[in-house]
């Protein structure tokens, strides 16, 4: 007898809590059930910024699946949150599979939320959600990342759907409510109004609210992608960039690297790339330098050129 969706679905939910502690940002709480992880914390900065790697350890989510997170950190706690690896809507045979994300900030906490991309494949039914609520002096990084289907397998996005949301609050008040709808096949996919035959897309949002970066140093930035089509704006005290390209890679280098380089300007403090990050393979035509721990390396047509050389000062 055939299982229905309810007995195959696999939910699993991760409550994350953390604490500021003698200038250390403590994760003092973690709760889960199902297969959804938080790995050990890394301490790579001297500020005592608390790095977190949140764990899937299926690998991807099928139909009927739900996927929740709420992560709240406490007053000046200071967090990084990061996959290390996409994450994967598989092929469903009709129910939606679900991720809803929720984070809460209290008054000064600072986050920094840098999933890799999300990858709906051909015939997905996805719903996914990322909701960030703010109160007062709040410094944040978040960036969401699109690709649908396996362009370089040219395994395209030609059924299904994906509902995509992301939302950021301060005290019960929007200041970014972005909304997507993508129906396999549809025509937005190579209409000139739409996506234009590309296969990935992507927002980064950095709090801005005493205007501290630079329009131009970004726009400097993005003009060297020369595969992406990318754009800045500036709403209700957050710098939005929003970008498209044909591949996922190309977007998280350009956000990596505006992140490398506003870092400084909203949480004075040098980027600090976690350690995951170092066995992503860079792609594409994009050229700039990516910080790999205490190393620069120098990226020229997506190919790291010569060794690592030390940060000045390291």
């Amino acid at each position: 007898m055939a299982m229905t969706a309810a007995a195959t679905a696999w939910p699993a939910r991760l409550n994350l809590s953390f604490t500021e502690r003698a200038g250390r940002t403590v994760l003092t709480g973690q709760r889960h059930s199902g297969p959804l992880l938080a790995q050990k914390p890394f301490y790579p900065e001297p500020n005592g910024c608390c790095h977190v790697y949140l764990i899937h350890p299926p690998g991807g989510i099928v139909g009927g699946d739900e996927l929740g997170l709420h992560a709240t950190l406490g007053r000046r706690a200071h967090a990084l949150l990061t996959t290390p690896g996409a994450t994967r809507f598989y092929r469903s045979k009709g129910p939606a599979a679900r991720q809803d994300q929720a984070l809460y900030l209290a008054d000064g906490a600072a986050l920094e939320w840098l999933p890799q991309e999300t990858i709906y494949f051909n015939r997905a039914n996805a719903e996914a959600s990322t909701r960030i609520h703010l109160k007062d002096n709040n410094e944040f990084f978040a960036w969401e990342i699109q690709c649908l289907g396996l362009p370089a397998r040219r395994a395209f996005f030609e059924g299904g759907q994906c509902r995509q949301r992301l939302e950021i609050w301060r005290h019960e008040q929007p200041l970014l409510l972005e909304m997507n709808r993508i129906a396999g096949g549809d025509a937005l996919l190579q209409a000139g109004w739409g996506l234009r035959g590309r296969s990935a897309l992507g927002t980064f949002v950095a709090s801005d609210a005493q205007g501290r970066i630079d329009p131009r140093q970004v726009n400097a930035i993005i003009a060297g992608q020369q595969d992406l089509l990318a754009a800045s704006t500036t709403v209700n005290g957050l710098f939005i960039v929003r970008a498209m390209g044909h591949y996922a890679a190309g977007i998280r280098q350009l956000f990596t690297l505006l992140w490398q380089a506003l870092r400084p300007r909203v949480l004075n403090l040098e980027a600090s790339c976690p350690r995951i990050w170092q066995t992503i393979r860079l792609t594409g035509n994009q050229h700039g330098t990516l910080t790999q721990g205490e190393r620069q390396v120098t990226v020229v047509h997506g190919r790291a050129v010569g060794r690592a050389q030390k940060k000045p000062g390291a």
